[in-house]
């Protein structure tokens, strides 16, 4: 990377050792800085897109389509909100002011400005750092339907259009397959209780502006995280007249790919080319608490997940073809 750095700034004109050296440091220290603020905003959507994939984990019948309107409410926690920053991390910028540490918002946190300033060459700048959303919640709609198909299998599919909050925006689409194994073990063929493992793929994209960063290279304005999750579950399930209870303990799998925007070539391409060597695989262990009510084809439904993360998943949902599954397609 020293080598690429040097190649760069030489066709930019800068001849200087010293200079490069602050150019060095300077490009370690926003990536430093910039995957603490960000990575809150990249991990939290995984537990919403990890939520809420099954009002009642019941087999459903061949055709059997449930059509489901959700809302989900993620809670932001105080250790969520902040990051701390201390000015021996740090290679070349320092916090303006005469202390050596402070607090610095996510992009899940508050507004509070904090200033960080720096030098290229003995040229000073400063900025403020980035603010967060300054929200207790992350609340965002989306669309589901399950449809079943043989072998007590089901698929689902999701989408999350495209929400803003201030000045930051979320989008997500998704599908899993849910496959329930009572059929395959026979003392539980004639079970009241319903066991089966769900599998989950989503998809999120996040994208934050905020005010631009001013360098002597250029500016930063805006990150923007790109999120590949795999999910599985092991589901199990119990009826009670209209009342469905079911659980679920899950693991899930993130990859996260950060680019930053702005102006400034030489910039854009130092920072975006560091971002991509960090390693932004991330491993998760999470529950889900589903509680569902049926009432002729309707049914609403509420699920937790907890983990790192807590997230409420309320749903309304409708089935169709129930009548003609129940006249002969399957019995």
């Amino acid at each position: 990377m020293r080598k690429l750095f040097f190649i760069l700034i030489s066709l930019s004109g800068f001849s200087a050792q010293a200079q490069l050296n602050d150019i060095n440091a300077v490009a370690s220290d926003l990536i430093f800085l910039t995957e603490k603020y960000i990575t809150p905003a990249a991990e939290a959507p995984t537990y919403q897109s990890s939520g809420g994939w099954y009002t009642n984990f019941t087999p459903k019948k061949i055709f059997e389509i449930e059509a489901s309107l959700q809302y989900n409410l993620l809670l932001i926690t105080n250790k969520n909100k902040t990051f701390l920053v201390n000015e021996s991390e740090l290679q070349n910028i320092q916090i303006q002011g005469s202390s050596t540490f402070a607090y610095i918002p996510t992009a899940l946190g508050n507004d509070d400005v904090v200033v960080l300033e720096g030098s290229i060459n003995g040229d000073s700048f400063e900025f403020d750092a980035p603010e967060g959303i300054n929200e207790k919640t992350v609340k965002h709609g989306q669309l589901q339907a399950s449809v079943g198909l043989w072998k007590q299998t089901n698929l689902i599919v999701r989408y999350a259009p495209n929400i803003k909050i201030n000045d930051t925006n979320y989008q997500s689409f998704g599908f899993g397959v849910s496959h329930h194994l009572n059929q395959w073990i026979k003392s539980l063929k004639e079970s009241s209780y319903h066991f089966g493992v769900l599998f989950n793929y989503s998809n999120t994209s996040v994208e934050d502006t905020f005010n631009a960063a001013n360098l002597q290279l250029g500016t930063i304005n805006g990150i923007a995280v790109d999120g590949e999750t795999f999910g599985f579950n092991l589901v199990g399930s119990k009826s009670y007249k209209n009342f469905d209870f079911s659980s679920s303990l899950g693991l899930t799998s993130s990859k996260f790919d950060y680019k930053v925007s702005g102006t400034g070539e030489l910039l854009l391409e130092i920072l975006n080319q560091s971002l991509a060597t960090l390693n932004t695989s991330k491993t998760n262990f999470k529950a889900d608490f589903n509680v569902n009510y049926r009432f002729n084809n309707f049914s609403v439904n509420t699920m937790f997940t907890v983990g790192d993360y807590s997230n409420l998943n309320f749903g309304v949902n409708y089935c169709f073809n129930k009548r003609n599954v129940d006249l002969g397609i399957e019995k």
